[in-house]
């Protein structure tokens, strides 16, 4: 069979190709040649990633599926949960409602502290909150919580009735923020 046989470029097209260079390598590795085995596969014990994972990128062993875009199966999530329990909270909050807004336990009990004014407020405010505590409709801890707050209001009243009543030369001058 004959030989075909191209034309031969235009000697235009010689500048184009003035010095040969070889863009791809296509041995092994040369950076690092004990990396590779001699068929230019990674050798046993080397890494193809010698740096690393780079930072801020999820270890993807511990990354939560996302449940909303690739929805498991009841068997396959419970077989996540047996091979890794710490993901069982992260699951639950994409599954579960969020949580509904706490309720104070002042506002359980009825009460309304921006009403207190007097010491005689104060000790039935702190009545009522002992007797739920009594009766175990709230903790010991809220308790503690609402007289810490009723006491602040009450003081904070009083400071507000001492201002008042005190003269106006006593204040001084009432300045301004600048701005």
């Amino acid at each position: 069979m004959p030989e075909i046989a191209a034309d031969p470029p235009v000697s235009s097209c010689y500048r184009l190709y003035s010095r040969p260079r070889l863009s791809q390598l296509l041995g092994p590795d040369p950076s690092s040649p004990r990396a590779r085995d001699a068929r230019g596969r990674f050798a046993k014990g080397s890494s193809g990633n010698p740096r690393g994972r780079p930072r801020g990128i999820p270890n993807p062993k511990r990354r939560v599926p996302d449940l909303a875009a690739r929805p498991l199966s009841a068997q396959a999530l419970s077989d996540l949960l047996d091979r890794k329990p710490q993901l069982l909270r992260p699951l639950a909050e994409q599954l579960l409602p969020p949580p509904l807004s706490a309720i104070g336990a002042a506002a359980r009990l009825g009460i309304d502290l921006s009403s207190l004014r007097t010491f005689e407020d104060l000790r039935q405010v702190l009545s009522a909150v002992l007797a739920a505590v009594a009766r175990g409709e709230i903790a010991p801890a809220e308790a503690a919580h609402i007289a810490e707050r009723a006491d602040a209001r009450l003081r904070a009243a009083r400071r507000l009735a001492q201002m008042e009543r005190r003269p106006a030369h006593e204040t001084g001058p009432v300045r301004t923020p600048r701005g």
